[in-house]
C-alpha cells in the first residue's frame, strides 16, 4: 500500500473530488427537472414562441453539461472504488480504520445512489393486469430480459461471421435473455438459429411486410413475430423495447440501429435511468464511432458507453456479465 500518510492523503483528495462532482451532478439534475417543468408550463399555456425557444435552449445546454458531469462523476467513483478495494485487500488496519476511509465508503454509497437512481414504479407496473413490460399479444417479452441483436442481412451460412453470430445467439439464450432482431435473413437468422438450440428460448422478429414484400414471414427459427408498418416503427421497437444491444458486423441499416442505441444510452442519465449496455464488434464499428466522436467532438465518456469486442468468445464473456 506504500506510505500510510500518502495513501490517506490520496484517499482524501479522491473522496473530495468524488463529492464535488456528485454535488454538481445533483445540482444539474435538479436544474434539468426545473427547466422541463418550466418548458411544459410555457407550452401548455401557449406562451410566446420566443420564450419557449429560449427555455428549450436553456434545457439543452443544461443537459449537455449534465452528461459531461455524469461521465466525470462516474470516472471519479470508479477511481475511488478502486482505491477502497486496494485498501481493503492491503490489510493495513491504520488505513482501513481511518476517518478518511469511512468518509470514502460513505461517499461511494452516496455517489452510487446519484449515478443509479431507483426507478419510480408506476401504478400500471404494480397492477396485476399491467402489460407495460409484457406484450400479451406477442408473448412474455419483459424489456428487462430482452436484448436486441443487430447485424448484416446479406451474409450466408458459409460465412465465418454467420457462424460467430450463431454462437452469440446461443450464448444469449443460455443466459436467459429473450432475443429481438429484424427477423429476416443473414445475421438475424444466424442469431435466431443459435438461440433455438436452447430449450425454451424466445426470439421475436420485428418484420416490415410493406417495406420488404419479397421477404415472406421472416426466418424459420423465430418463436414470435411482430409486424410494423414502417422501418421507423420497427427501429423504435427494436431500440425502445430492449434493455441491452449486441451489434454484429453490418452495413448502413446496422449503423442506423447502433447510433440509435448509442443515443439512447447517452440520454438515459437525463431521465434518471442507467444506460443500456451496448456490445459492438470492433470490426467495423470501433473505427467508425471513433471517427464520429472525433469529428463531432463527442466526449470520451459517451464513446465508452459502447463496449467493443473482437470475437464471439469475447462477446460471450461480456454477455455473461449482463445481469
Amino acid at each position: 500500500m506504500g506510505d500510510v500518510k500518502q495513501v490517506i492523503r490520496q484517499l482524501r483528495i479522491q473522496t473530495g473530488a468524488c463529492k464535488r462532482l456528485t454535488n454538481d451532478l445533483k445540482m444539474y439534475i435538479e436544474e434539468k427537472n426545473d427547466y422541463i417543468k418550466r418548458l411544459k408550463s410555457l407550452e401548455d399555456s401557449k406562451a410566446d414562441k420566443y420564450k419557449i425557444k429560449t427555455q428549450r435552449e436553456l434545457l439543452e445546454e443544461t443537459c449537455a453539461v449534465l452528461l459531461d458531469t455524469y461521465g466525470k462523476a462516474k470516472e471519479a467513483y470508479a477511481k475511488l472504488d478502486k482505491m477502497m478495494v486496494s485498501i481493503t485487500n492491503g490489510g493495513e488496519e491504520t488505513i482501513q480504520n481511518s476517518e478518511e476511509a469511512k468518509k470514502a465508503a460513505a461517499q461511494l454509497i452516496t455517489t452510487h445512489g446519484v449515478l443509479n437512481p431507483k426507478k419510480k414504479q408506476s401504478v400500471s407496473q404494480t397492477s396485476n393486469n399491467s402489460n407495460s413490460d409484457v406484450d400479451l399479444k406477442e408473448g412474455d417479452f419483459a424489456k428487462s430480459r430482452t436484448v436486441s441483436v443487430f447485424g448484416s442481412s446479406g451474409l450466408k451460412e458459409d460465412s465465418p461471421i454467420y457462424a460467430m453470430a450463431v454462437k452469440v445467439g446461443e450464448a444469449l439464450a443460455k443466459k436467459g435473455f429473450h432475443i429481438m432482431n429484424g427477423g429476416y435473413m443473414g445475421l438475424m437468422e444466424a442469431t435466431t438459429k443459435g438461440a433455438r438450440k436452447v430449450e425454451g428460448a424466445k426470439i421475436r422478429g420485428v418484420l416490415v411486410p410493406k417495406a420488404f414484400p419479397m421477404r415472406k414471414g421472416g426466418n424459420k427459427y423465430l418463436t414470435h413475430k411482430l409486424e410494423e408498418d414502417t422501418i421507423e416503427e420497427r427501429l423504435a421497437t427494436l431500440v425502445g423495447k430492449a434493455s441491452a444491444f449486441v451489434v454484429l458486423p453490418g452495413s448502413l441499416g446496422t449503423l442506423t440501429e447502433l447510433v440509435m442505441a448509442w443515443n439512447t444510452a447517452v440520454l438515459a442519465p437525463l431521465a434518471g435511468q442507467n444506460p443500456p449496455p451496448i456490445i459492438a464488434f470492433k470490426d467495423p464499428w470501433e473505427d467508425i464511432l471513433k471517427g464520429v466522436q472525433a469529428k463531432l467532438k463527442i466526449p470520451e465518456q459517451m464513446l465508452q458507453m459502447v463496449q467493443f469486442v473482437s470475437s464471439a468468445e469475447e462477446a460471450i464473456e461480456t454477455i455473461s456479465k449482463l445481469s
